[in-house]
Parts: C-alpha cells; sequence; structure tokens
C-alpha cells in the first residue's frame, strides 16, 4: 500500500505529464494547421501571378514553386519543378477542376530511384498541390505544388521536444512532487510525534497548529478541543474518584471509632444503644452515597431512560409541599408554600421526578435561615403560534416549576460550578449540620436532562436563590 506521500507524488507527476502532452498536442496540432494555411495563400497567390503571366503569353516565373498546365483531358502543356512532377494528375482533381471546383491537397512523393525507394517511410516527402480552373468556362487546368518540409520539420523538432521533456521532465517531476508532499505533510508528522507522547495518564499535550486556517490546522484544533474535553473529563473523574473516597472513608471510621470506644470498656445498655444508633446514621449515610453515586453512574450510561408514564407534575407537587411544609416549619422554623396551577401533565418516572424536587427542597432549606420563606410556583408555557416574529416554535409546550429562597445565595464565582459532582461551596462546607455529600444538586440535573428537560440557577449573594426547572408538556 502506497503511502500518502507516495500517491501525492504519483498524482503529481502524472498530472504533468497529460499537461505536457495536452500542450505538446495543442502545438502540434496548431502549429501544422498554422503552416498549411501559410503554404495554402502562398500557393494561391503563386497561381495567381502564373495565371496572369500565362494569361499575356509571358514566360511564368515562380521562386520555390512548382507548377504545370493541363488541358482538360489531363494533357500536360507545359511544366516547371520537380515537386509537381513527380506528383501524378488524379482524374478526380482533374474533372472537379473541368467543372470549375478549387482543390487543395497534400500528396506523398512517388519514391523514385534505389535511394528513394530504400530510404523509410516516415522520411518520404510530400506537397501541397493546388488546383485551379483558368478560364470562364475552364479551358485549362493549373496545378501549383510546394515541397512540405517545414511542415515535416514542425513535427519532427515537436516530437523530439517532447521526448526531451518527459526524460528530463519527469524525474524532476517526481523529485518536485516528493520534495511537495514531504513540505505539506510536515505538520501531519509533527501531529503524529505529539499524540504518540501524550498519554493516558498526562493529556496535558497538544498538537502543534502551524497554519490554523487550512485543513490540517483546523483538524488539529479539532483534535486539541477533543484532548480538552478528554482532559476535563478525566479530571472530573479523578476528583470525583478522590470525592468518593473520601466521602467514603469519613463515616466508616467514624463508625469504626464509635466501636472501637464502646469496646474500650464494659457499656450498659443505654450506652450500647446509643453507639448502634450513631453507627446506624454512618451507615445510612454510606448507603446515601452509594446510592446516589450509583444513580449517577446510571445517568452516565444513558439508563435513566425508561417507559415513561404520564404523571400529573401539579398533584406531585402539590404532596411534596404539603409533606415538606410541616417538616420545614418543625425543623427550621421556614415558610414553605406552592403557588402550582393545577393539570400540568409530563410523562417521566414519579420517582425520579419525587427525587429531583425533594433534592431542591431540601437545598432550599439547608441554606435559608430560620424564619426564611421557600417558594415553589409551577405553571406552564405554552407553545407560540407561528407567525410571532423571534418565538421559538415547542410544539408541546414546556411546565416551569421554580423553587425559590432568601436564604445566604451562592457566590457568583460558585454559581457555574454548582451542578458539579461533590462539589460544595465554602458557605456551605463551613455550615453547621450540613451532612451533603454534594450530589443532590448533579442527580437533580442528571435526572432532568434524562426526561428532556433542564434545570438553571439563579442567586443573588445574601438574597436567596431560584432553581429552575423545564420540563416537555
Amino acid at each position: 500500500m502506497l503511502s500518502i506521500r507516495q500517491r501525492l507524488t504519483l498524482w503529481y507527476t502524472l498530472v504533468l505529464v497529460v499537461i505536457l502532452l495536452s500542450f505538446a498536442a495543442v502545438i502540434f496540432v496548431g502549429g501544422t494547421y498554422r503552416l498549411q494555411v501559410t503554404t495554402d495563400q502562398d500557393l494561391a497567390q503563386a497561381a495567381r501571378q502564373l495565371a496572369q503571366a500565362l494569361s499575356q503569353n509571358e514566360e511564368p516565373v515562380a521562386v520555390d514553386t512548382s507548377y504545370r498546365l493541363l488541358r482538360l483531358d489531363g494533357k500536360v502543356v507545359r511544366s516547371s519543378g520537380t515537386a509537381i512532377a513527380r506528383v501524378p494528375a488524379s482524374p478526380a482533381v482533374i474533372l472537379a477542376a473541368a467543372n470549375g471546383q478549387t482543390r487543395r491537397e497534400t500528396l506523398a512523393l512517388n519514391p523514385v530511384g534505389p535511394a528513394l525507394i530504400n530510404r523509410p517511410r516516415a522520411a518520404l516527402r510530400s506537397v501541397r498541390v493546388l488546383t485551379v480552373p483558368l478560364g470562364q468556362p475552364p479551358t485549362f487546368i493549373l496545378q501549383v505544388a510546394r515541397f512540405t518540409d517545414d511542415v515535416q520539420r514542425l513535427d519532427g523538432l515537436l516530437v523530439t521536444t517532447l521526448l526531451l521533456a518527459l526524460a528530463l521532465g519527469l524525474p524532476l517531476a517526481a523529485l518536485g512532487g516528493w520534495w511537495l508532499a514531504g513540505r505539506a505533510l510536515a505538520p501531519v508528522r509533527a501531529m503524529t510525534e505529539t499524540a504518540r507522547d501524550i498519554e493516558g495518564t498526562d493529556l496535558a499535550g497538544r498538537l502543534p497548529v502551524s497554519t490554523p486556517n487550512d485543513e490540517l490546522g483546523r483538524l488539529a484544533a479539532t483534535f486539541n478541543q477533543l484532548l480538552d474535553r478528554l482532559q476535563a473529563a478525566f479530571g472530573r473523574e479523578r476528583r470525583f474518584t478522590a470525592d468518593v473516597s473520601h466521602d467514603l472513608r469519613t463515616p466508616l471510621a467514624l463508625a469504626k471509632s464509635t466501636i472501637g470506644v464502646a469496646l474500650n470498656r464494659p457499656r450498659s445498655a443505654d450506652e450500647l444503644r446509643q453507639v448502634l444508633i450513631d453507627v446506624d446514621h454512618q451507615v445510612d449515610q454510606l448507603a446515601g452515597l452509594l446510592d446516589a453515586t450509583l444513580l449517577l453512574a446510571r445517568a452516565d450510561a444513558d439508563r435513566l431512560e425508561h417507559d415513561y408514564q404520564p404523571v400529573n407534575l401539579s398533584e406531585l407537587l402539590s404532596d411534596l409541599c404539603d409533606t415538606s411544609s410541616a417538616y420545614a416549619s418543625e425543623e427550621y422554623n421556614q415558610t414553605l408554600s406552592g403557588d402550582i396551577v393545577p393539570g400540568l401533565i409530563v410523562r417521566g418516572d414519579r420517582d425520579l421526578l419525587t427525587r429531583v424536587f425533594l433534592n431542591l427542597l431540601d437545598n432550599a432549606m439547608q441554606y435559608t435561615p430560620r424564619g426564611g420563606v421557600i417558594r415553589v410556583a409551577a405553571h406552564a408555557e405554552l407553545p407560540v403560534r407561528e407567525g410571532r416574529r423571534g418565538a421559538p416554535a415547542d410544539e408541546r409546550g414546556q411546565a416551569i416549576v421554580d423553587i425559590s429562597d432568601n436564604g445566604v445565595g451562592i457566590a457568583p464565582e460558585d454559581l457555574p460550578r454548582i451542578f458539579d459532582r461533590f462539589y460544595r461551596a465554602d458557605t456551605a462546607r463551613t455550615g453547621a449540620g450540613h451532612s451533603h455529600h454534594g450530589l443532590g444538586l448533579s442527580i437533580a440535573q442528571a435526572i432532568t436532562q434524562a426526561h428532556g428537560g433542564q434545570i438553571t440557577a439563579t442567586s443573588t449573594l445574601g438574597r436567596g436563590s431560584c432553581f429552575s426547572v423545564r420540563l416537555p408538556l
């Protein structure tokens, strides 16, 4: 299998050969035709001069031109020159001239003598013959002729020049094509060497982009963008693994420490019961973390999509508000209210959607101070009829659920990363009683996207946050 460089060189050489052959053909045909036209013009001029001299009974004089004067029956009246003497008078040409027609033809000379007989066929000479009638009606026939040596010399010169050009040009063309292909593919070699040095453990290397506006430059830039995405994905996976390890180690260490303290000395039944309660709490944390991690793994593998059924979103949100409002009031002294439009029907998994809004409500309760207000609002955004300029075209419409609070808010530098796995802002990490793993918002986003929707957040530090969930109706 030929390499790309070899194929480019071969194509370059073949194209040059075709160009040379085409150029030679054009020169050959054009030069031959032009010489023939010039010869015909000279013969016509000589024929006029000879006819004028013969009509005045003068001795005709023609330079480099032979002629003969014939009767209508083909008998020669007068003749001069060797070219016309060695060309037989064709009966068809004589008949055409007798009928007033002018004829032009190129005829090969009859070989005369051993020297001519033994000459190769390509070396035989030919003559251009012009036959014109004289008189009205014709009484005589005049034939003038001239050797076509100029045309034959041009043909030979062109053939020789073409052969020399091919003999000298093809090796030069091949070398030039090899050199040009090498220069054109130099960026590919550089990219290959760089790509070979990039390893899975270190994706910091990037392909060189020497000419960003050509095809290879765009290919290198696209590959570098792929490496950027892979590096970011590997970074997230490393952080994810590190965070999972840390969050698994903490409850395990606490549970082991609690059990170790209990085993140091005899304990009463109440003390042992408290130890078991503490261990049970740590186990619940482990189970919750593993469940969240498993759900995110299923989301990454696109295994959250099921045979979704119609879900009454209005009813689901109303039930959540009823059950969560009492909990928010008792545990946090917060007010939870709802403004939910009835009749919102979406297709999805009821349990997964419940988990989305429970996570958002729990997040709002965690970061809203005591005495704060949490509000759940839901309404439908119907499709906009075609014809309104600038309006989006959505055939089904959307259900929009806003969960807002007047809590601590989110800092602008933290807002773009709140949906990252295990990400917790400084205020969340230092807040008392926050036992979350930083996966609640990631899970909410994964489930929402699996339902064909999207979740966004807006926040003002110190004034509160608002999470908006959009689901197709």
